[in-house]
């Protein structure tokens, strides 16, 4: 009697684990097919995958099952993204580019760093919930063990294809752990910098870099004529600096451009390089005489250089003396004819844009 009591509660014992079973063969089945077709890109409703790693430690460690869902996700999320089939992603969604709203930025919790920005469209879905290795992998097992056992004592199977079954699942999680990830480089279309130009302030001598976009510029660094100088000021689409006098004189006696070349990160998912020439415009000097003095005024805020020429007579010999100023922005020289010669002469000469300019002015007369 009671064998048949204990008989009776096994073969009901039995008959339950079956059912539970049977759901959740299916439930795994199509949990499965679903994965598939969404590591594949074919049908993305939702799916599993497996923390391979301790980069989002603690809100998940290695080992642990996530679950996703192919729906709407925002910034804060945990999202999985796929590069490849068989390598997903699984990181937490903390930035979108705001110029192009398909860049989006993720990084693991214990990283340091972001992860390279990835496309809109290789993300798989948001993860809802996670279940820990300590609950899933035993009850893996157990499920695994059950199976094998219902397999075994089928009388059409029997026991050699639980072997050759046990064989099969061994041979391929041992390829799949041996296979090393895959280093594969996302292929995301750079934001669009589009250049606006390179503008020079005669005011102050300084230059204005701009461009046009979306990004923020940030940890500028300029050279001129590789020459590295201090940035004056930068805001999100501008920056300001000023050249040496030095070369803006030269550039402009000589009309030779100053090559500028700028590097800039604009944001966290892009970066400018910039390689312009700018040439100096500028005024000509302005010679004039005063009470038999000459006065030559720079106009301009960087050094330019005047040859003057005197030719001067006490009434029965020329001569000619010469001399080079080099005049300081915004400042002027004066000279003075000396005593004794009854007519001077001076002639001013200076370059502008590589043109030699010059002036005559008479300084005394008799």
């Amino acid at each position: 009697m009671a064998g048949r009591v204990r008989d009776s509660f096994f073969r009901k014992t039995y008959v339950l684990l079956s059912s539970i079973y049977t759901l959740i063969f299916v439930v795994l089945f199509v949990l499965l097919i679903s994965t598939v077709l969404s590591r594949l890109g074919v049908l993305n409703l939702f799916g599993v995958s497996i923390v391979f790693s301790s980069s989002m430690e603690p809100s998940l460690r290695r080992g642990d099952l996530v679950f996703y869902i192919n729906t709407g996700y925002q910034v804060g999320d945990v999202i999985v993204y796929c590069r490849t089939p068989s390598y997903c992603v699984v990181h937490r969604l903390v930035d979108v580019s705001p110029y192009n709203r398909d860049v989006l930025i993720t990084r693991g919790d214990a990283n340091p760093v972001d992860d390279p920005p990835v496309s809109r469209d290789v993300v798989r879905g948001r993860v809802v919930f996670s279940i820990a290795w300590e609950f899933w992998v035993p009850l893996s097992v157990l499920f695994t063990a059950f199976a094998l056992y219902d397999i075994a004592r089928s009388g059409a199977l029997g026991y050699s294809y639980v072997i050759l079954f046990a064989i099969m699942f061994t041979y391929i999680l041992a390829v799949y752990a041996l296979i090393p990830q895959p280093i594969i480089y996302e292929s995301v279309e750079p934001p669009l910098v589009m250049l606006s130009g390179v503008y020079f302030n005669p005011a102050d001598c300084s230059v204005d870099i701009r461009y046009r976009g979306g990004l923020s510029l940030t940890n500028v660094s300029v050279h001129v004529n590789s020459v590295y100088l201090d940035v004056l000021w930068f805001g999100e689409r501008e920056v300001v600096i000023r050249p040496p006098p030095e070369l803006l004189g030269h550039s402009f006696e000589y009309r030779r451009p100053l090559v500028i070349e700028v590097y800039a990160q604009l944001n966290r998912i892009g970066r400018l390089l910039g390689n312009y020439t700018l040439l100096v415009g500028g005024r000509d000097l302005e010679p004039a005489v005063q009470n038999g003095v000459l006065f030559i005024k720079n106009p301009n805020c960087f050094p330019v250089t005047a040859n003057v020429s005197v030719r001067y007579s006490d009434g029965a010999v020329w001569s000619w003396a010469n001399h080079t100023y080099v005049l300081e922005g915004y400042s002027y020289v004066a000279m003075e004819v000396p005593e004794g010669y009854r007519y001077a002469y001076a002639y001013i000469y200076w370059l502008n844009q590589g043109d030699l300019k010059w002036i005559g002015l008479p300084l005394r007369i008799g």
